[in-house]
């Protein structure tokens, strides 16, 4: 099935960057941006609750203050 879209220009130029570097089609590109999209999300909420409050705190006290621990 083929659906007509409408996108703004500089959306289509970086598109159209993508698909020639790739050599993949407008869909191709599309569907692989959606799934890159959707690693990258698994990917952090891996990390998701691995520091803890106490590294939070220094680190924002170092960050303000210059500081290190």
């Amino acid at each position: 099935m083929v659906r007509v879209i409408t996108i703004m220009d500089d959306v289509y130029v970086e598109l159209n960057r993508l698909k020639k570097a790739k050599g993949m089609s407008f869909s191709e590109v599309i569907r692989f941006l959606l799934h890159e999209k959707q690693e990258n999300e698994r990917q952090l909420k891996v990390f998701a609750g691995t520091i803890s409050n106490e590294d939070l705190d220094k680190r924002m006290i170092m960050k303000m203050t210059g500081k290190v621990f």
